[in-house]
């Protein structure tokens, strides 16, 4: 896998505290993936994003992008934002134009883009996040969904490499969660990749395809979701044991339940908090 980022020994302090809220970060992010950041509030997770996108700056280490490390200038910056798109938890953090429209037409009108030009990728971004219905409609009539859709569809117009997604899913319900995640398959089937802080274990395990632990503003693991899920040591350690399943020890033949009869049962790990884990090493609910 190549890296699309590096963190390199980045520390972080927020203006007025004396704890970091970045220590020492020393990972890699894969491109090509739909990676998921997890870890408790306050674990560093939106400070890491906001690092991506160069809003934030390292008090010491560096963080590289595609091999090269971010420089700071205006310039500079405004090739990462284009190549870097990034959507809040709240979705009114990002909507300020009147309209639909004019929103999700800022970016590209930003780039020095044509009106035609702007206008193409303003209805190319409404397809594929299914608003077309609401360009006209003012964004402050919005339901908390369709807001959601509006400002992912504001960060594809500028037709970015890489969406850093900060607990999109938050204020979205079931229903609206699946047309958000359809709407992310249609992005990453383009060759892009995804990076979405999460709580969420189905997420976890039936979406990303790679996983980073925050705990306390530093790395406590990277790898495949497989890899985390069995990892006993890293569960306890966080306490995502606690809040999602009770790991039994070992994983050996002697958790196994008894097979019972052919199918999706045989053979399964005993249940622990409504987990299975199968044979085929998958975790189901």
């Amino acid at each position: 896998m190549e890296d699309l980022f590096e963190f390199q020994n980045v520390c972080y302090r927020y203006p007025g505290h004396k704890q970091l809220a970045l220590q020492d970060v020393n990972v890699r992010l894969p491109e090509g993936e739909k990676i998921a950041v997890v870890g408790r509030n306050g674990a560093g997770k939106s400070t890491l994003f906001l690092h991506c996108n160069g809003l934030y700056r390292p008090l010491c280490g560096q963080v590289l992008f595609r091999g090269r490390p971010l420089a700071y200038d205006r310039a500079s910056l405004k090739r990462l934002r284009q190549q870097v798109g990034m959507i809040f938890q709240n979705p009114d953090n990002q909507l300020f134009s009147a309209s639909v429209a004019q929103d999700i037409s800022f970016g590209p009108l930003n780039l020095g883009l044509s009106e035609a030009e702007t206008r193409r990728r303003v209805l190319e971004a409404a397809e594929m996040c299914d608003i077309i219905h609401v360009l006209d409609r003012p964004t402050h009539s919005l339901s908390g969904g369709e807001k959601t859709r509006v400002a992912l569809a504001g960060v594809l117009a500028m037709q970015p490499e890489v969406l850093v997604a900060d607990e999109p899913l938050a204020s979205l319900d079931p229903w609206m969660r699946l047309t958000f995640f359809e709407i992310l398959q249609r992005f990453y089937d383009r060759g892009k990749t995804i990076i979405m802080a999460t709580h969420n274990l189905s997420v976890v395990r039936y979406w990303a395809s790679y996983v980073i632990v925050l705990q306390a503003g530093r790395v406590v693991f990277s790898g495949t979701p497989k890899e985390l899920l069995t990892n006993r040591v890293v569960l306890e350690q966080t306490e995502l044991s606690r809040v999602w399943w009770k790991v039994d020890p070992g994983f050996d033949e002697e958790t196994r339940a008894p097979a019972t009869s052919p199918g999706a049962e045989d053979g399964r790990l005993k249940e622990t908090r409504n987990f299975h884990f199968g044979e085929d090493g998958d975790w189901s609910i």
